[in-house]
């Protein structure tokens, strides 16, 4: 999973000059970060919201598809589910299997909820749940009928069918309370929900607030955890970081700071969310939200290339999370199937901004060399100076990669791959579809003034490989339904993560160093992240970062 620490996924030595395969080591520079619009700043909120989901009605399959026969039979033989409020262990979750489930979700916090009763159109869930709120955000609950293939636990991963889904934005505005029936914003029928928001100021978050349940990644500068928080029972990864060894190595100050405030400055649908941040003299600590339907790298090695369907859909999704970023000023650098995680339903969820560049106008240019070799842009390998326009070459290998397997210019001996970057023609299988290979030739223009995307990310949008098939209103509003789900058995489930990681005991490692002295401590004023309190009193406007 790519929640990284220096993690190197490649058993390849690390090159120089700061790239590695698969993996990155920049070489810092100097930068300050501007405070934000005011239009990110209304985003902050604080509270909790509790969504209490009764019930269904309505609900049918989409024309055409038919009920599995496993689940027909199950309806037909099985005694009417009779609803309970009182038990829902992994029996009583089990024993209505036939009946639709649903996926209630809020700021990329995910839940899957079992049917307790009901019928195939009239289900019955009866479930509350209470989110952290730490931004504005949209709710989204979409309804799901079990396929043969995941009742079977086959390696296909499932691709559950789709029977309603709405999607709302909650009032999070002071306390406000809803009791009402959402009509389906996609398929059909309505859900019985009732929203409430109550605003909030938190204490100082500490690590004491988190029960810690599993590792799921770990690296030379701390570890990631899987943890549940304790009033709010939500799920979440938990990033530690220790100030020693980061204070240590030149620049990685800076890049846990720009990672920090990136991802609290971002509000898109397709990017891994902050939730919170807090620190102690001795660590760093980052909570995100918790999302576990796999790397797409691990979905590309398994299944070997996708289709031309599911391939636009995952790169239609990273544009609008890349200008997103480029609306802030910030260039990514970093774009590559380890750094992009799949949700419960399928959507993308763009991770890992440790190597963000903050500060890039349209004109800007930056020197730093840094990026896995297989995805380095020209203009870097040449010294030039690179701007904004470095995220659209990523794309392009990205595409190319998901489309046909390998990297366009991909050989094993790094400095070969470097020449071929270069100079190589750029070749296509016989099978690529046209308007894919103008695309892709398009962001792949050796020349960055030239390449498609200089002008911004609009002229993409209006490339034919997503203009005759993607609307992009709808896709920005989750309202198209991915080509490929997951199957995930529950918001704890570790199953995509390396069992090298989840086998080992979770715990906050005591630090027995020597104390950071004041000047070191003072460059991590304004880590905190808690719009409740600690953050909007630490950090009125945003903290100079170096970059």
């Amino acid at each position: 999973m790519s929640w990284k620490l220096g993690v190197k996924k490649s058993s390849k030595d690390p090159k120089e000059n700061g790239a590695a395969s698969r993996s990155v080591t920049p070489i810092p520079s100097r930068s300050v970060t501007p405070k934000p619009p005011d239009a990110a700043e209304n985003n902050f909120r604080s509270g909790t919201l509790t969504i209490r989901i009764f019930s269904g009605r309505g609900l049918a399959l989409p024309p055409g598809v038919a009920v599995p026969d496993v689940i027909q039979k199950a309806l037909e033989t099985s005694p009417p589910a009779r609803r309970s409020t009182s038990n829902r262990d992994s029996m009583q979750r089990k024993q209505y299997w036939w009946l639709p489930y649903v996926v209630l979700e809020f700021d990329k916090n995910e839940i899957l909820v079992e049917a307790l009763g009901g019928d195939l159109s009239k289900p019955e869930w009866n479930y509350r749940a209470y989110f952290d709120v730490s931004r504005t955000s949209n709710v989204s609950v979409s309804a799901y009928l079990r396929t043969a293939q995941s009742l079977k636990g086959q390696e296909d991963m499932g691709n559950d069918i789709l029977m309603a889904r709405v999607d709302l934005t909650p009032v999070l505005d002071g306390h406000h309370a809803s009791d009402q029936w959402y009509n389906a914003t996609a398929g059909s029928g309505a859900f019985h929900l009732k929203i409430d928001f109550k605003p909030a100021r938190h204490e100082s978050l500490t690590i004491e607030q988190f029960d810690l349940l599993k590792v799921i990644g770990k690296g030379s500068f701390g570890k990631v955890m899987q943890v549940r928080k304790k009033d709010t029972q939500r799920i979440y990864a938990l990033k530690t970081i220790r100030k020693a060894n980061i204070a240590s190595r030149p620049g990685e100050i800076t890049h846990i700071l720009a990672e920090r405030t990136v991802l609290a400055l971002v509000n898109n649908p397709f990017i891994v969310p902050l939730k919170f941040s807090f620190q102690t003299p001795d660590k760093l600590y980052l909570v995100m939200s918790f999302v576990n339907g796999g790397e797409l790298f691990y979905h590309l090695q398994r299944e070997g290339k996708f289709d031309e369907g599911r391939s636009r859909f995952y790169a239609a999704e990273l544009l609008c999370a890349l200008e997103h970023l480029h609306g802030f000023n910030v260039v990514y650098r970093d774009l590559k199937p380890e750094n992009i995680l799949l949700d419960y339903t399928g959507h993308i969820a763009l991770c890992d901004f440790g190597l963000c560049k903050l500060n890039m106008s349209e004109t800007e240019k930056t020197n730093t060399f840094c990026g896995t070799p297989e995805y380095i842009a020209p203009e870097l390998l040449m010294n030039q100076g690179y701007t904004k326009t470095v995220d659209w070459w990523t794309l392009g290998v990205l595409l190319y990669e998901m489309m046909t397997g390998l990297p366009p210019f991909y050989d094993e001996d790094v400095n070969v791959m470097y020449q071929r970057i270069l100079s190589d023609p750029l070749l296509f299988p016989q099978d690529m579809p046209h308007d894919a290979m103008t695309l892709i030739t398009g962001l792949l223009q050796r020349d960055p003034a030239k390449r498609l995307g200089a002008n911004g990310a609009e002229e993409i949008k209006r490339h034919p490989f997503f203009s005759k098939h993607v609307d992009w209103n709808r896709l920005m509003a989750k309202k198209i339904q991915p080509p490929f789900k997951p199957t995930v058995e529950s918001v704890l489930d570790t199953a995509n993560f390396d069992a090298e990681f989840t086998g080992e005991k979770p715990q906050d490692s005591h630090v027995d160093e020597t104390p950071l002295s004041e000047t070191v401590q003072d460059q991590f004023r304004g880590f905190t992240y808690n719009p409740g309190n600690e953050y909007l009193s630490e950090s009125v406007s945003y903290p100079s970062v170096m970059g």
